[in-house]
């Protein structure tokens, strides 16, 4: 949408040049912090080119633009411009008055959150995938909402998108597990009767670990449970189904809550019989050999050169007594799901501390000659660390006694308080709204202090931080979108307004942090990076705050002023500003309230 704008200037540089629009238009930039203007674009590949300093040509295309009727400087090696706010609400505005709904909006400046980057083409994206008999702790935040957010930001960049949740429903686990069931002599009425079956069945697996570790015969019990479980005996499969069904029923809960869906859920287990033809395929094509009686492919042997000694070790591929691993599983469900999805892009939303895995996996899918082998993407994140109060300190997912927190815990705590500040601050609202507004603003404030960060640093949450409604904050976001609606509902839907009439700054600033949000959905998308939009949104409600509190010493300055014309002008931006970011928090997976 910014495009509308830097077209004409590219246009101008590009025939003065001899290159093509589309070379100069990729080379623009927002102007530097505490620079003049709206539009930056750097001359050093150009200059370079054309074999000349960067600032001199800088100056020579000012001149050119401010020839043109266009308000350009040279700063160093950037050529600077400025746009007129007329100028810009014609060139905009039209563009985003209402038109239908994008996803509800009732605006078309939803429609700046739109992009055909991706048509045509399908990603499918692997996260949150926890592991069954487990609670989701308080650190599946990340994968859970950094894939989430992603997915939306694919879809609205024309991407086909597959939503796969990669359960942990096999392994050595599952035999401890049946082992404890078994020596305890647990029934399922006992289960079900449980507060909370998932806790039920995570206290089992720490006494029966514990038991493994002190007495042999406990962890050879394990064992036999997990050979049985690989070789479909009927009870411990059954056993296994009971366990998973009760996590699952959990983890809804909780994807609930967040508004988290899913299209595949097809766990490890799935593949535990579809790995020979893998297996057997390394063999044939000699990518295997064996180490201590396990089936590895030899990464360093096959891939290290005298030079480049990429590889430190060997990927376990088949363990000396006939087991899988995580490799294998990850490989041949990838052939699955190309063959199913004909993926142009996969990704792995999973913690950086799994780096390696992915690079070994990736190199041996390279080897296999897999034709989705450069379409694999691992998208790594840092942990999230919670204040610790008893501590006073930042703790890696613990607190209240050194316990892990549960994701579930911390969502019912920011609901909990953000129902406290949303009763202080509109005290008439009903009991079912403001409960909607809380549950709304304390989840909110819980997904955007996580996506609001570069996805790789470590990420800190505290309640009191991320429930600020100013700041960095999705309630502060929430309550922009909340203004704006509440503008809405006193105009009475008054629009139609010409674009004329907005002629400051403050409403330019509004409309090109909307046009630029295009551009930031894109660049989220080709980074795989969530927290590109979220920077994005809190430059337009920057934006909006700036402009409806600029004039309220001038009646003529406010929205609704006196005169028709004018105020019909402001709310069309209004309209315009409350669909982007009503949009925008949708991609990001707030909900936006209309009031607060």
């Amino acid at each position: 949408m910014f495009d509308r704008l830097s077209a004409p200037i590219a246009t101008l540089v590009a025939t003065h040049l001899g290159l093509l629009p589309a070379q100069v238009n990729a080379l623009f930039a927002p102007p530097a912090k505490g620079v003049a203007g709206d539009l930056a674009l750097p001359c050093f590949q150009m200059a370079k080119a054309r074999g000349v300093p960067p600032p001199t040509l800088a100056t020579e295309l000012a001149g050119i633009l401010t020839a043109a009727g266009i308000t350009a400087v040279a700063t160093g090696p950037f050529c600077n411009v400025t746009f007129d706010p007329a100028a810009v609400a014609t060139t905009l505005l039209p563009l985003l008055s209402p038109a239908g709904t994008v996803n509800g909006s009732r605006s078309g400046g939803a429609l700046a959150l739109r992009s055909t980057l991706g048509a045509g083409q399908r990603v499918c994206i692997d996260f949150s995938s926890p592991n069954i008999a487990k609670h989701l702790a308080f650190h599946h935040i990340r994968s859970t909402m950094i894939g989430n957010a992603l997915a939306h930001c694919y879809a609205a960049a024309g991407w086909d998108v597959t939503r796969i949740n990669f359960l942990g429903d096999w392994g050595t686990a599952f035999g401890r597990l049946i082992a404890g069931w078994k020596r305890e002599h647990l029934t399922l009425e006992q289960l079900t009767a449980a507060a909370d079956q998932v806790t039920f069945l995570n206290d089992l697996y720490v006494r029966i670990s514990a038991a493994a570790k002190a007495d042999p015969v406990v962890e050879e019990e394990a064992r036999h449970w997990s050979k049985a479980l690989e070789d479909g005996e009927p009870e411990a499969r059954n056993l296994w189904q009971i366990f998973k069904t009760a996590s699952l029923k959990e983890f809804e809960r909780v994807y609930g809550l967040l508004g988290v869906t899913f299209d595949s859920w097809k766990g490890e287990a799935f593949y535990e019989d579809k790995m020979e033809p893998l297996l057997a395929e390394l063999a044939s094509k000699q990518l295997t050999s064996q180490d201590q009686g396990a089936t590895v492919v030899d990464l360093p042997t096959l891939l290290n050169t005298d030079k480049v000694k990429t590889w430190k070790k060997p990927v376990l591929i088949k363990r000396a007594d006939g087991g899988t691993l995580y490799a294998t599983r990850d490989l041949t469900a990838c052939d699955d799901r190309f063959s199913e999805f004909g993926f142009s892009r996969s990704l792995y939303v999973v913690d950086l501390g799994q780096s390696l895995h992915f690079q070994e996996w990736f190199a041996v899918a390279r080897l296999l000659q897999r034709p989705y082998a450069d379409k694999l993407r691992h998208i790594g994140f840092g942990v999230v660390l919670i204040w610790n109060d008893e501590e006073s300190a930042w703790a890696k997912g613990r607190t209240r006694g050194g316990k892990i927190m549960l994701l579930r815990e911390v969502l019912d705590e920011a609901i909990e308080r953000a129902a406290a500040i949303v009763a202080d601050k509109n005290p008439d609202l009903a009991a079912d709204e403001r409960a909607a507004i809380a549950r709304a603003v304390g989840i909110g404030a819980v997904v955007f202090n996580d996506l609001k960060n570069g996805r790789t640093g470590d990420v800190k949450f505290k309640f009191e931080e991320a429930l600020r409604f100013d700041g960095e904050t999705g309630p502060y976001l929430q309550f922009a979108h909340a203004r704006l609606c509440s503008i809405e509902r006193k105009a009475e839907h008054r629009t139609g307004g010409s674009p004329v009439h907005l002629t400051n700054e403050a409403e330019k600033a509004v409309l090109l942090a909307i046009a630029r949000l295009q551009g930031a959905l894109e660049r989220a998308v080709e980074l795989d990076e969530p927290s590109v939009l979220a920077q994005a949104l809190l430059t337009l409600a920057s934006a909006i705050a700036s402009w409806l509190t600029s004039g309220n010493s001038d009646l003529n300055a406010r929205v609704l002023c006196a005169d028709s014309a004018i105020a019909a002008s402001r709310l069309s931006l209004v309209i315009a500003a409350r669909g982007a970011l009503g949009e925008g928090l949708r991609l990001l997976g707030l909900i936006a309230p209309e009031r607060m």
